[in-house]
């Protein structure tokens, strides 16, 4: 069985679900600590002025990621889902596609966690994910810290491959796989380039900048990439 596992981000990258359609059983890694310089609060729409990252006001910082609270102050889900209008209403599955968003942004949740899942669920119905998931909270035996966590999670679900970013490298411990019949490859994702709004491609944007452009061909797009190395 391959696993791959990656924290709730905020409208994740193309290469969040390209790992998600790469792995057999996709873990949302939710109870460990939060980290203020990570993207789980933020990410990076086009805009005429080229990239225009959005960020999650946060009421509460400190603790585990499923802990983390949003500001009550609603008018920041009302000023992002503006901007993503203002940004994409041109683009050729806006129409397609809005309604499945709105109803997030006009009731957020209050934990970060949770309003991101409702997103990532959105996204993954439109590029028709099947790859079932499982919150790393959920799962017993699972505690440690980075690297041992990682591999407390795959022995845990019966992991054959442990499908990894290649951020990981620091802290995974090969060995240490190699001891539980692990097999360690890394993701390699070459980011597809297609037709985009407002000038010159840019890349490592919000996989919603997929979404709104290409539609029902998203999902293709991203396959192609090579799965691992």
């Amino acid at each position: 069985m391959i696993i791959a596992i990656h924290q709730p981000n905020y409208l994740p990258w193309c290469g969040y679900f390209h790992k998600m359609l790469s792995c057999d059983l996709f873990v949302i890694l939710d109870d460990v600590p939060f980290s203020k310089t990570a993207i789980t609060h933020r990410n990076k729409i086009k805009s005429p002025d080229g990239p225009r990252l959005l960020t999650i006001p946060l009421a509460h910082k400190n603790g585990l990621i499923n802990e983390v609270t949003i500001s009550s102050d609603s008018k920041w889900a009302q000023n992002h889902w503006t901007t993503i209008q203002r940004n994409y209403a041109r683009a050729p599955f806006w129409k397609e596609f809005k309604d499945l968003f709105l109803p997030i942004y006009e009731n957020p949740d209050e934990k970060l966690a949770l309003f991101n899942l409702r997103i990532i669920e959105v996204m993954r119905t439109i590029l028709e994910i099947n790859t079932p998931i499982i919150l790393s909270s959920e799962i017993p035996d699972s505690t440690g810290h980075k690297g041992e966590k990682i591999i407390n999670l795959c022995k845990s679900l019966h992991a054959t491959i442990y499908l990894s970013g290649t951020g990981a490298k620091v802290y995974n411990d090969e060995k240490e796989f190699e001891r539980n019949q692990i097999s360690l490859v890394y993701q390699k994702f070459d980011h597809p380039q297609y037709t985009q709004l407002w000038g010159d491609f840019s890349p490592n944007l919000s996989a919603i900048d997929l979404l709104f452009n290409c539609g029902p061909k998203s999902k293709e797009l991203i396959q192609k990439q090579v799965i691992h190395e």
